[in-house]
């Protein structure tokens, strides 16, 4: 990774602007930016399945917090 500042001046932030674009290269990996196709299907039964475990987390999560509290006022 590339120094962004120079850590020995007093105020690194103080440097004047670059004008015009970042070269990709300086802050990217080769590579970084090529995308594959996508294998997500809307409404795939395993979109569904994922979904059902994540409702049923947050179901879960809320209860513990609801008896959290319930103990702790008795």
């Amino acid at each position: 990774m590339k120094r962004w500042f120079n850590l020995s001046d007093p105020k690194p932030w103080d440097r004047p602007r670059r004008k015009g674009r970042i070269d990709p290269n300086e802050y990217m990996a080769d590579g970084g930016d090529r995308q594959g196709t996508p294998n997500y299907a809307r409404g795939s039964r395993h979109n569904q399945i994922g979904m059902t475990i994540m409702w049923t987390y947050y179901v879960i999560v809320i209860f513990m917090i609801i008896r959290l509290i319930v103990v702790l006022n008795s």
